[in-house]
């Protein structure tokens, strides 16, 4: 997905109910924007910082 910045946004949100809701991690970068529930977030973290770090480690190598 091409991203048109390179800098954004991002939040917590929750419903206001008398029930118990799911908190969100909403991002936003330009004119687009995307909702993550928070139990979900954690994977989908670890999974970007180590595609970061083996990026980083390719440009070690090839430097």
């Amino acid at each position: 997905m091409w991203l048109p910045e390179r800098t954004g946004q991002a939040w917590l949100t929750e419903a206001v109910a008398p029930w118990l809701c799911s908190t969100y991690l909403r991002i936003r970068v330009g004119g687009t924007g995307m909702a993550i529930a928070i139990e979900d977030v954690r994977p989908v973290l670890s999974a970007l910082a180590m595609l970061t770090a083996a990026g980083e480690e390719a440009k070690e190598v090839t430097r």
